[in-house]
């Protein structure tokens, strides 16, 4: 379990529910994307604007579920005209908790005829120059040890590296350790495979603890570090002095300050309780500042923000509930930003709505991605608004018939707004009542899979389903996870019910799936209500076992638990327990369900598990090994979609897949329906398993 919600967003006031006419007749190729389609769509990322701002670089990462791993690739796009020109190879992809597929930002040499990035090749991260005309691309920086971080010196002319001990440190470390035996203490996870169970610079590593929360690093973190200045013109390079680390915080990981700097030196900021925001620009050498007081500034989320080459502009990228961004130009002097486009999803620098676009003097190119629209990198330009498509390396998933698509915005009693994405076949059966998908957290983007990408959204509504994507609400004030669940099940309950009103789905049949934040709300609701027909979650829950793994003297994991949650030891606070551990609560859920977890965390869920498999409720547990919070391993992520899809229309569409590889799954699950229809109910309920028998003399 990670602590989520590191954004607050504004929940808008005046949007109601779209009226939607009767559905039609499901005829020929059923809409929406498969499986293997939603597993390989290509993502861009590292977008930069060369010197001259004829060209933008960027990097497409697509996942290939042959080999298993990611393609990534380097090009340019001229903005003038379109012509995309092919840099090379990015490397071997490298995964950094709790799950993510690292991107990076290149640098471009100051005339413009080189690009300089961080790779995985040959085994050894090191730095790449590639031409810019794509004639040729080979490493400049590649060393016995890997470099682990490059930030561009200000004014474009060199890169600061830093690289760790060795690889072959590395590896003499954790043979060493694996002979002797491993200490266990505070640093040690033995949730995770104790031997290079995680990934670390490109490489499956031995990792422990090293900082707040989840933090990993290697056996050798602690081990000094170098750093050098690469010259971008001749190529010379220094040893510098290692910058001392920032203080160590105890309060939990919070999103970061949105700030942009310009090159002679003025610095904008913004910030955002939750409801309200606040943009400042304070110039070089004078301590006033200068407040934005226009809406845009103040009444949605600011994201991002970037400085317009050769101008006193700044490009503010704002995101309002609906997580649909909207860019606006501010010349301060003008005083009222100008809003340049606008979209239904994401309009920045990549999947990362927190990224912003690349900026020349004449446009800015941003990654374009919405519910049903996988991202492409388009151009806008300033004077006019104007929007030209760069690159589109999703055409042909964007050219197939995808779902009608609805944006969705409802109250729930107390006054708290709930926004979504509804999702629809195109063509429905008249006066047939469909089978109700939900996933809970946020909706950014290209909707493949809700947060972690494991519920393939647009399959499903091929496959009859509507599908609903529902953004959590602002946190304000403190925060009360208690409350928060409470709040997400009257809103799902009340979305369900506009639903239903409106003759679009069939509430019998509803069935939710969720990660990190939103596992916890899909457990709430199945424990809580009785809304669900089946349920999926792919991450752990707060449980006692997930307590105590984590309760070894030294770590700050117990203290963080208290303060968000209430919580501590079990024997202490077993009240607060009771009313938030599912496992605790297992004789009251009653929904099938589904458990596919990265292998950090699945032994966490070994209690909610045990307890659910002696109760006549259909349950499965999935681990996935080297994987993180989020999984990334492209094959992973193709069953865990697989699955998803098959056993929520096993449940919801009495469905079986004809494919015999799939002969013993359906197997197992007529096997568990049938225990659930004649079995008695088990003694083993909420509070507590019954006593171990006596050992044998």
């Amino acid at each position: 379990m990670r602590r989520r919600r590191k954004r607050v967003r504004l929940a808008l006031s005046s949007v109601i529910l779209i009226p939607l006419g009767a559905p039609e007749a499901l005829h020929g190729r059923e809409p929406g994307a498969t499986v293997r389609e939603l597993v390989e769509i290509a993502d861009i990322s590292g977008l930069a604007a060369s010197p001259d701002g004829r060209s933008v670089a960027f990097r497409t990462d697509r996942a290939q579920i042959d080999r298993n791993s990611y393609a990534l690739e380097w090009r340019t796009a001229d903005v003038a005209n379109g012509q995309i020109r092919e840099l090379g190879g990015g490397g071997e992809p490298i995964y950094r908790n709790p799950g993510l597929l690292q991107t990076e930002t290149p640098s471009w040499s100051p005339d413009g005829k080189h690009l300089f990035y961080r790779a995985l090749i040959d085994g050894r991260i090191g730095i790449w120059r590639a031409a810019s005309d794509g004639s040729s691309a080979a490493p400049v920086v590649a060393g016995d040890a890997d470099v682990e971080s490059v930030d561009a010196e200000s004014g474009g002319t060199a890169l600061f590296y830093n690289v760790g001990p060795s690889r072959d440190e590395i590896v003499r470390a954790e043979r060493r350790e694996y002979d002797a035996g491993i200490l266990v203490d505070q640093h040690v996870d033995l949730a995770q495979n104790l031997f290079r169970g995680g990934w670390i610079n490109g490489r499956l590593a031995s990792q422990r603890m090293v900082g707040r929360w989840f933090e990993r690093s290697d056996l050798l973190a602690k081990a000094p570090r170098r750093r050098h200045r690469l010259d971008l013109s001749t190529l010379a390079e220094v040893e510098v002095a290692v910058p001392p680390p920032a203080p160590a915080s105890t309060r939990l990981p919070e999103a970061p300050a949105v700030r942009a700097v310009s090159r002679t030196g003025d610095v904008a900021s913004a910030s955002w309780d939750g409801t309200s925001g606040r943009l400042l620009l304070r110039r070089r050498g004078s301590g006033a500042a200068i407040s934005c007081e226009a809406a845009a500034c103040s009444g949605q989320r600011i994201a991002a923000l970037a400085w317009r080459p050769r101008r006193d502009e700044l490009l503010i990228t704002s995101e309002d509930a609906h997580h649909a961004q909207s860019l606006y130009l501010w010349r301060p002097s003008a005083g009222v930003p100008r809003l340049l486009a606008s979209s239904d999803g994401l309009l920045n620098g990549g999947r990362d709505p927190d990224t912003p676009c690349a900026l020349t003097e004449d446009a800015a190119v941003c990654v374009a991605a919405s519910a049903a629209s996988p991202p492409l990198l388009e151009r806008i330009a300033f004077d006019s608004g104007a929007r030209t498509v760069l690159f589109d390396p999703n055409a042909r998933i964007r050219g197939q018939d995808g779902p009608i698509v609805e944006h969705l915005s409802w109250r729930v009693p107390g006054g708290r707004q709930f926004t979504g994405v509804l999702m629809l076949p195109r063509a429905t059966q008249a006066a047939r009542r469909l089978p109700l998908f939900l996933t809970f957290y946020r909706c950014e983007g290209f909707l493949r899979g809700g947060v972690g990408d494991e519920w393939p959204l647009q399959t499903l509504v091929g496959a009859g389903f509507a599908a609903a994507c529902v953004n959590a609400a602002p946190i304000v004030g403190k925060y009360d996870p208690v409350d928060a669940y409470d709040e997400a099940l009257a809103a799902l309950q009340a979305l369900v019910e506009r639903l239903d009103g409106r003759n679009i789905i069939d509430r019998r049949r509803v069935a939710m799936g969720g990660l990190s934040f939103g596992s916890e709300v899909t457990m709430w609701v199945a424990t809580h209500s009785d809304l669900l027909a089946a349920a999926s979650i792919s991450s752990t829950q707060l449980e006692p076992a997930y307590y105590w793994f984590n309760a070894v003297r030294g770590r700050d994991q117990p203290q963080k638990i208290r303060e968000a949650w209430g919580l501590g030891p079990p024997d202490q606070t077993a009240a607060r327990w009771q009313r938030v551990s599912s496992a605790l609560n297992v004789s009251r859920i009653k929904a099938p369900l589904l458990m596919q977890l990265p292998e950090q965390e699945a032994r966490y869920v070994i209690e909610l598990y045990a307890r659910l498999t002696n109760t006549t409720t259909p349950t499965e547990l999935y681990a996935f090994p080297d994987e993180a919070h989020v999984k990334l391993q492209p094959r992973h992520k193709l069953a865990v979609y697989q699955r998803n899809l098959d056993w929520f229309r096993f449940w919801l569409q009495d469905y079986v897949d004809p494919d015999p590889e799939k002969a013993e799954q359906y197997h197992r699950w007529r096997a568990l329906s049938e225990r659930r229809k004649t079995a008695p109910a088990s003694p083993i309920g909420g509070a507590a398993l019954p006593a171990a028998p006596s050992p044998t003399p």
